[in-house]
């Protein structure tokens, strides 16, 4: 037999395992995203929509999301109802140029080219002075290179991300990279912005 308080207690139990959490690079990418009330926010790797929830409740602004998933697609739209959420193939974000103030990102795999694609239709929707807050995937250098050498003898295992190759990306796709922040052994945080006019002609200058 139960009695009330074993009850209770199985109840609880079961609720904090089945509740969802933010991830410790999500806890980071929010800590360092730059938001002000009632900016238009997309985050373009959106999942089950934790992340665009956080948002939706604690900072006023306008949340989207995007994923190539529809099963996240559909879990995002039924916790947050009011939101814009949608389903695209990756480097295909469908909204207009300059949509958005800030936008939301984790990258996981070495996949040039298709990483180049979506942070290409970052820059795209991105406003001019618009922060690009990027969740990596990734170990120290000499881990990398391990697991690199490992990837490339195996067709199963996917190369991993780096994030010298990351900060280069950004780079020649006109980004201002500003810092780096690691979460830990294998995540970190980088913050880049798509230039305003002024700055993007200084730098051609330099």
């Amino acid at each position: 037999m139960i009695t009330k308080v074993q009850g209770k207690t199985a109840s609880r139990e079961m609720t904090v395992k089945s509740s969802p959490r933010l991830s410790a690079l999500e806890k980071a990418m929010l800590k360092w995203a730059v938001i002000d009330p009632e900016d238009r926010v997309l985050d373009a790797s959106v999942g089950a929509g934790l992340v665009a929830e956080y948002l939706r409740r604690n900072m006023q602004c306008e949340v989207c999301g995007v994923s190539d998933r529809m099963e996240d697609v559909r879990q995002a739209r039924e916790r947050l109802q009011t939101c814009d959420i949608v389903y695209a193939l990756p480097g295909d974000i469908p909204w207009r140029e300059s949509a958005f103030d800030v936008v939301l990102l984790k990258l996981a795999t070495d996949e040039p080219e298709a990483n180049r694609r979506m942070l290409g239709e970052v820059y795209r929707v991105l406003r001019q002075g618009g922060q690009l807050v990027l969740g990596l995937s990734c170990y120290p250098a000499a881990v990398s290179a391990i697991a690199g050498m490992m990837a490339e003898e195996s067709v199963e295992m996917r190369r991993p991300l780096r994030m010298q190759k990351v900060k280069e990306l950004l780079d020649d796709l006109r980004f201002t990279y500003d810092s780096w922040q690691r979460t830990g052994f294998n995540g970190g945080v980088m913050i880049a912005w798509k230039p305003k006019p002024e700055v993007d002609a200084l730098r051609k200058e330099a």
